[in-house]
């Protein structure tokens, strides 16, 4: 397969010595040759500095994670979550810690049971002028020609003065093209995202997470065609429908599966056997402590509280070693 990748959460500094070791030592033996590195607030913003966490590497870091990336035969590419995935439940990441104005919803009760994330408004006159110049510093200082801009479990959409009224695949639709015009328009750079939002739970026949229930599913006839797709699934299922559904609507789909490793054989089986020229490859996802990862993929001990390593591990592994085969 052509791309072998793995997506990995960064947290700032204290993951900073593992990043360098999974680029330079780990991802080259398991002949990887893509990384998507989340950064989201953990890089020192020159431009807007109060929306940086304040653990976050500067330039002078990335551009040697650029060239150990390089110089190892790897792709890094930068990627900024964009629209939901603003907080974890009620405490904000630094974009809405810093500007609480942009929140989509801030009336709904983020402490409730059932709350998930909060979004940002893709309708305000001023968010996307400051995340466009994070995605400019980002690309610039991890010297990227891809970026990947999320765009998954947006739960919160359509619902503050500005949105209400619209259609929430519109606001959706706005989001994207926003962000393409920016990247794939402005910078000429390949645009990463997320698929879940773009199939129809009804049809395609996975749940909630992996697929849109609110109607933002509709917004895929009005985005750009040259986005590459991440289509992330990780239950155990005979078929994913997707992967084909992806390439018919004319996009180059990237499959990427987590730590299940029936559903991981499965995966990879069918974006085989569905390919046509634009199927990428296989992506492996991590969604733990990027530290604990690194040291099982290397062998050692990790922390034994943290039941998910082990099965994050034995998932990269297992989709390396059958993206190469």
């Amino acid at each position: 397969m052509e791309r072998r990748g793995v997506h990995v959460m960064f947290n700032g500094q204290r993951n900073l010595a593992a990043l360098e070791r999974l680029i330079g030592e780990i991802m080259p033996s398991l002949g990887m040759n893509w990384i998507i590195v989340e950064v989201n607030g953990h890089y020192q913003y020159a431009s807007h500095p109060e929306v940086s966490e304040p653990d976050g590497i500067g330039k002078k870091e990335a551009r040697r994670l650029a060239k150990m990336a390089r110089d190892n035969g790897v792709n890094l590419v930068p990627m900024y979550n964009c629209l939901g995935h603003q907080s974890w439940k009620d405490k904000p990441a630094a974009l809405l810690r810093s500007h609480p104005e942009f929140n989509e919803a801030p009336d709904v009760d983020a402490t409730a049971k059932e709350f998930y994330c909060m979004s940002w408004c893709p309708n305000h006159p001023e968010v996307n002028p400051i995340v466009l110049d994070l995605f400019d510093e980002l690309l610039e200082g991890f010297e990227a020609k891809a970026f990947h801009v999320g765009m998954d479990e947006v739960f919160i959409i359509g619902h503050c003065p500005r949105c209400k009224g619209t259609a929430n695949h519109e606001l959706f639709a706005k989001a994207v093209n926003d962000y393409h015009g920016h990247l794939a328009g402005g910078r000429g750079v390949e645009m990463m995202m997320w698929g879940d939002r773009l199939l129809d739970a009804k049809t395609m026949g996975y749940g909630l997470w992996e697929s849109s229930e609110n109607d933002t599913h509709q917004a895929i006839d009005k985005i750009p065609a040259d986005i590459v797709m991440c289509d992330w699934h990780y239950e155990i299922m005979e078929e994913f429908p997707s992967v084909r559904f992806f390439q018919e609507k004319g996009f180059r789909v990237w499959p990427g599966g987590w730590n299940k490793e029936k559903s991981i054989r499965r995966f990879i089986e069918v974006a085989r056997r569905d390919a046509t020229d634009k199927m990428l490859g296989y992506l492996a996802t991590t969604w733990t402590d990027m530290n604990g990862v690194v040291a099982g993929l290397a062998g050692e001990p990790t922390d034994p509280e943290n039941e998910r390593i082990a099965d994050v591990v034995k998932g990269v592994q297992l989709g390396a070693e059958l993206a190469q085969d």
